[in-house]
């Protein structure tokens, strides 16, 4: 509940000066902290697959961004492992937890309805929402509000929902995230997320568990912007001077560019007095490859599972490298390939290869999400149960592990050696995305 919390995170941040922030910075313990993709994981978001799934329909699945129909009871099988395995590293929250809390908020709760109901042109329902209690209200904002056919225009319309239901919930990592001690509140590329990402940016701003140091970029703001998207998928974060971001049909450079802006002015707020670099990756246009995610996870210190075609081989991904001054000079060069250009900004990373080297197995495998593994240790990550790909983790001093197993036996993660832990994804990857998709972390120790 939060009764004791008065204001929003993000109003009192804003409201200082810039000299009060560079004081706050070294004295105020954020709540929130991501500073490498592997770093110990302390707290980190997931939503269970609810009835918003079984909503879908052969009809609206392709509307929804679904290749098809799911299986609901297979998918909550899958994802219950992965919760599993997470609930024994780390503090795991539900969206609809945090959701329920901040509806008590009457400021966030009207705050959320204005634009969710006014972006899907149902704000007619929002005095009736606004008697929901909290419990009721979540619910209704996952799986969404029938429409009611009590008008001829209702009646005729080929509308199911006012409020759509969010099928797409489950995958956390696009719709916000936090980088270094902010968060970025997306604009995703298809307007049915917008819901998603509105309600995660509402969790943040008003919920006490997430004080950090404000918003990085609120993108929320662009959605009359058409080439302004920026997704979590495609952004990763390799250490506090260094960001990989895929240019992909869900992001975009003018995004990109804004987000460079941002970190500038953030880097100063926090008295960060180095360059950084960003490493942009130009991703082809194709379902398997929607976000750089897809291709390329960083698994250990230097080690990352990577779609070797578009990584290594000849139809390699153009790569861009962006080095900024903290005066806000930038300097542009085009890499030879993402390893070398990780290379060229002092970071050496040896590619397990998706699929292992057969090109039919790499195409398979990747097409499932083969390469989209979630660290949650340095050398310790979570994968779908891939054969080919598990085979090179193997080769490259991994040992495999079930969720089953572990759930029984934890101490099996503490082992000295590097592991991975398989979680059943037969159907969760049908929806178009791995662990890392499916995981948004919130809290991370620093790497050492």
């Amino acid at each position: 509940m939060l009764n004791e919390f008065q204001g929003s995170n993000f109003h009192f941040w804003d409201s200082l000066s810039q000299n009060e922030k560079i004081i706050q910075s070294s004295k105020f313990k954020s709540k929130i902290g991501v500073h490498s993709e592997i770093g110990k994981l302390r707290k980190v978001f997931l939503h269970s697959p609810g009835q918003e799934v079984e909503l879908m329909t052969p009809k609206n699945a392709s509307e929804l961004l679904y290749n098809d129909i799911i299986y609901y009871k297979n998918i909550v099988a899958g994802h219950s492992q992965l919760k599993s395995v997470l609930s024994l590293v780390s503090e795991v929250i539900e969206v609809s937890d945090y959701l329920k809390d901040i509806l008590e908020n009457k400021a966030a709760k009207d705050k959320l309805l204005n634009k969710i109901l006014s972006f899907q042109g149902c704000l007619d329902l929002k005095d009736e929402l606004m008697d929901y209690s909290s419990h009721d209200l979540s619910h209704a904002l996952l799986t969404g509000i029938p429409l009611k056919r009590n008008t001829l225009e209702a009646w005729l319309s080929n509308k199911s929902f006012s409020l759509v239901p969010l099928p797409n919930m489950y995958f956390m990592r696009d719709t916000s995230m936090v980088v270094g001690n902010r968060v970025i509140a997306s604009k995703m590329a298809s307007p049915v997320r917008y819901a998603e990402s509105i309600i995660m940016r509402t969790i943040y701003e008003y919920h006490p568990n997430l004080k950090g140091h404000g918003l990085l970029l609120d993108a929320t703001e662009k959605q009359s912007d058409n080439d302004f998207t920026i997704e979590g998928g495609d952004i990763l974060v390799i250490n506090k001077d260094l960001l990989l971001i895929g240019i992909s049909e869900r992001t975009t450079s003018k995004a990109i560019d804004s987000l460079v802006e941002s970190l500038l002015k953030a880097r100063a707020e926090d008295g960060y007095l180095e360059p950084f670099n960003i490493l942009c990756v130009i991703l082809p246009r194709e379902r398997s490859t929607i976000h750089l995610d897809m291709i390329f996870t960083v698994v250990n210190k230097e080690q990352a599972v990577v779609y070797s075609p578009y990584v290594l081989g000849r139809e390699r991904a153009r790569v861009v490298r962006i080095r900024v001054k903290p005066d806000g000079d930038k300097k542009f060069k085009e890499v030879e390939d993402l390893l070398l250009g990780l290379r060229s900004v002092g970071v050496r990373m040896d590619p397990i290869p998706c699929g292992g080297d057969e090109p039919l197995h790499q195409q398979r495998e990747q097409w499932n999400s083969g390469a989209n593994l979630f660290s949650f240790a340095p050398g310790k990550v979570i994968s779908y149960i891939h054969e080919h790909t598990l085979k090179a983790c193997e080769s490259s001093g991994f040992k495999i592990i079930s969720a089953k197993d572990v759930t029984k036996h934890p101490a099996l993660l503490q082992s000295d050696s590097p592991i991975v832990v398989t979680v059943e994804g037969s159907e969760l990857s049908r929806g178009g995305g791995g662990p890392r998709c499916m995981t948004c972390p919130v809290l991370r120790d620093n790497v050492e």
